[in-house]
């Protein structure tokens, strides 16, 4: 019936208008949002990626071009998500490398280790024994690995991941409340514009 179409056609718009409403052009909404622990008045932005993942380190000259410029009320994080299994050996380097203040040390030359020089550093073994090829102490660095501190940062990195919906890397989480990556963005330049606007809007949102 005509007058049938006429009703549904405004109610089918208004529908779709709704749906671009609460979804932004490069990037997501998470809902619910996910609380932070930064201080008032901070946004706080998290850097999700794998030291195995190709884009990630792509990424990282735009990352670290971004990190010089970015706001003063923003707290960054890197979280090195385990989505997997195979990728929770990285997390755990990653939160060793923390827990002794060695991660400049260590960040950057393993990355370029994986994916300059093509080594194969997926286990833990490899990776202790890459740790003191950078001159990190064995010993320290293996009790670091096993300690329950490491244990507990790497089960929320997991947490975390699945609470934004990651369902790759790299990703860039803003303030619990967005999610942005290169493929939702296009290039990771556009990514980084799309991080400070959202930045930007959150500050504004934050009392």
């Amino acid at each position: 019936m005509p007058w049938i179409k006429r009703l549904l056609l405004p109610i089918l718009m208004f529908s779709i208008s709704s749906v671009y409403a609460e979804w932004g052009e490069g990037w997501d909404p998470i809902e619910p949002p996910i609380a932070t622990s930064v201080p008032d008045g901070k946004v706080e932005v998290v850097e999700f990626f794998w030291y195995g993942c190709p884009h990630c380190f792509t990424m990282e000259p735009a990352l670290n071009a971004w990190l010089k410029t970015k706001p003063d009320n923003v707290v960054f994080k890197r979280v090195p998500s385990p989505l997997n299994a195979s990728w929770t050996v990285h997390a755990q380097f990653y939160y060793a490398a923390e827990a002794l203040g060695v991660t400049d040390q260590l960040h950057e030359p393993l990355f370029e280790a994986m994916h300059v020089k093509k080594r194969k550093l997926f286990d833990k073994n490899s990776l202790i024994d890459f740790a003191v090829e950078q001159g990190v102490d064995r010993q320290k660095f293996s009790d670091a690995w096993n300690s329950f501190g490491v244990y507990v940062k790497v089960q929320q990195a997991k947490k975390l991941g699945q609470r934004y919906g990651l369902d790759g890397v790299p990703a860039i989480g803003i303030d619990g409340k967005y999610k942005t990556s290169g493929s939702l963005a296009g290039t990771y330049s556009k990514m980084f514009e799309i991080v400070s606007q959202l930045v930007a809007k959150s500050s504004k949102d934050t009392p």
